[in-house]
């Protein structure tokens, strides 16, 4: 049974679909939350729907990192992206660490900037490493190649749920309506109208902020969902890792909170086909896989908890964020492939800013 560490935001929200409403925002994770704060901001009326409860997808199951770029190294994005576009999207993420950590206002979030540690597991990956290292520096950004890994001295981890709660507990009383499982979006020449059950719901914009899920409302989104698989044990006496250690391309990652805790996932490669679903259960071969790292790195503590958490990738590794070809007055606000905390806060200002 998949069980995640991460407790889910305290606050409870019940609603139904509203009747009508100017922008109404598809999503309860960390993309719907940003999204909500950032059109309050801009006196924007808007609701947010959530068919479970907030942050129990991916924003409630993911390993907590605030990584700045993409998975790819700094040298692999420059050779996919171009060097103005990685510049770009390591800005970006940077910058939504800084502006989402101040939109917390002081609750505990569990931040911590410590940095993280990029280990190769190969030739090739420490090659591209000591190769984005110059290239970062060149383009402005601290990174250091110690002799072993690439250290990102301004990443940091967070505890992804709470940090949706924080977002959460700013919206305007009834902003946000959980248990809304919205079954139809339908664009209209003046509107959408979407419903859920025997709801309907008259909305002059609508917001996907469904990540994975969105192709269940829009088959033609081309998001594939992408099961990520994570352990986590009860606290060790001993240090395991100094910060937060990210490897193998992105494929395996680890990191030891404060409270001495050892949380690690990935692992995802040994098992790529079996690994694009919906389905959130953790499974005995991947989670092996997991036992036997953490028995590597030689933590003691028992393991307490095993879960997983769908991820949505898009074909070009960057988030979708802007209007839905196609679809009038429907925006979207989804595809992170792995890094929406890194993304979703600006993302959605992005979007928001288009409303």
């Amino acid at each position: 049974m998949s069980t995640p560490f991460w407790a889910p935001p305290p606050e409870k929200y019940p609603g139904r679909l509203p009747d009508k409403v100017d922008v109404l925002v598809v999503g309860g994770g960390i993309a719907g939350t940003s999204l909500l704060w950032h059109l309050a901001r801009r006196r924007i009326e808007a609701v947010l729907v959530e068919r479970h409860h907030l942050a129990w997808g991916a924003s409630g199951r993911n390993a907590g990192f605030l990584l700045a770029g993409v998975a790819a190294s700094y040298a692999e994005a420059v050779q996919t992206y171009g060097r103005e576009k990685a510049r770009e999207v390591w800005e970006i993420t940077n910058e939504n660490h800084d502006r989402m950590i101040e939109a917390a206002r002081g609750q505990d979030v569990g931040h911590r900037r410590l940095g993280t540690a990029i280990l190769p597991v190969d030739d090739e990956e420490r090659a591209l490493l000591i190769e984005s290292e110059q290239l970062l520096v060149e383009d402005g950004f601290s990174a250091r190649w110690d002799g072993t890994r690439l250290i990102n001295p301004r990443d940091g981890e967070i505890d992804p749920s709470a940090m949706v709660a924080a977002l959460a507990r700013q919206a305007s009383r009834g902003a946000i309506r959980e248990g809304v499982d919205v079954a139809t979006i339908t664009p209209r020449r003046h509107g959408v109208t979407l419903t859920a059950g025997e709801d309907i719901c008259e909305a002059g914009v609508v917001i996907l902020a469904t990540n994975a899920y969105t192709p269940q409302l829009v088959p033609s989104v081309k998001i594939q969902p992408t099961r990520a698989q994570m352990l986590a044990t009860a606290p060790e006496s001993t240090s395991v890792t100094d910060m937060p250690v990210y490897s193998n391309f992105g494929y395996r990652y680890w990191r030891q909170l404060a409270s001495g805790e050892v949380l690690i996932g990935g692992w995802r490669d040994t098992s790529v086909e079996t690994e694009k679903t919906f389905d959130d259960e953790p499974t005995a071969e991947i989670q092996e896989h997991l036992d036997r790292a953490i028995d590597e790195l030689r933590v003691k503590a028992e393991v307490t908890h095993r879960w997983a958490g769908t991820m949505g990738f898009t074909e070009s590794g960057l988030p979708m964020a802007g209007p839905l070809e196609g679809m009038p007055n429907v925006y979207i606000c989804a595809g992170f492939t792995g890094h929406g905390m890194g993304f979703a806060f600006m993302k959605a200002k992005q979007v928001a800013e288009q409303i």
